[in-house]
């Protein structure tokens, strides 16, 4: 079965290949080949894109939640469904006036970090690069179900490299902004 016992290379399950004793001594202790060494890319961005609401966009969205939440009290009669219809309104328009902080992304030989959050290359199956405006993300899909997608969003000349490094790692799967996401982008929040 073993072909050729003259190798100076010794097969090990854990994909590591080490050289074998030979009868003539020991042989190359060089280390064998791996994947072409990543340098280091770091940058910031924001943590998601800013859409600016001018006054009429809050006046709107709270006359939209007070009809919403008196059409609901109407038919249902229940004034906690309708209470939480005018709170989640509130949120929404607390959360769209939010402004985007600034995020440290990084990637090299091990993962990708953001906010000093660190996440192995391992965990993700593939990625994705979405184009939203002033800036694009790249998106990480993970392996483990209910884990999120990790985003980081980029300058777009910034693109390349952040491509080419994520490409030595995980597959570029070619994708669209899932329906939560249009939603949101028509919406502005």
């Amino acid at each position: 079965m073993n072909e050729d016992q003259n190798s100076p290379w010794e097969y090990k399950p854990d994909g590591a290949e080490t050289p074998k004793e030979s009868p003539e001594g020991p042989a190359d202790s060089s280390p064998a080949p791996s994947r072409k060494a990543n340098a280091s890319v770091s940058w910031q961005a924001a943590e998601f894109i800013e859409h600016p609401h001018p006054p009429s966009w809050y006046a709107a969205l709270f006359i939209a939640a007070l009809l919403l939440a008196a059409v609901v009290y109407l038919i249902a009669k229940d004034v906690i469904a309708a209470s939480t219809i005018i709170i989640v309104g509130v949120i929404v328009g607390i959360f769209a006036g939010h402004k985007p902080n600034q995020v440290e992304y990084g990637l090299d030989d091990s993962g990708i970090s953001v906010n000093g959050k660190h996440y192995p290359y391992s965990s993700f199956k593939s990625f994705a690069v979405l184009r939203e405006g002033s800036l694009n993300s790249v998106n990480l899909f993970p392996i483990k179900r209910f884990m999120p997608p990790v985003s980081a969003y980029f300058d777009p000349k910034d693109e390349e490299k952040i491509t080419n490094a994520l490409g030595n790692y995980l597959p570029y799967e070619d994708r669209k902004m899932d329906g939560i996401d249009r939603l949101s982008r028509r919406l502005r929040l």
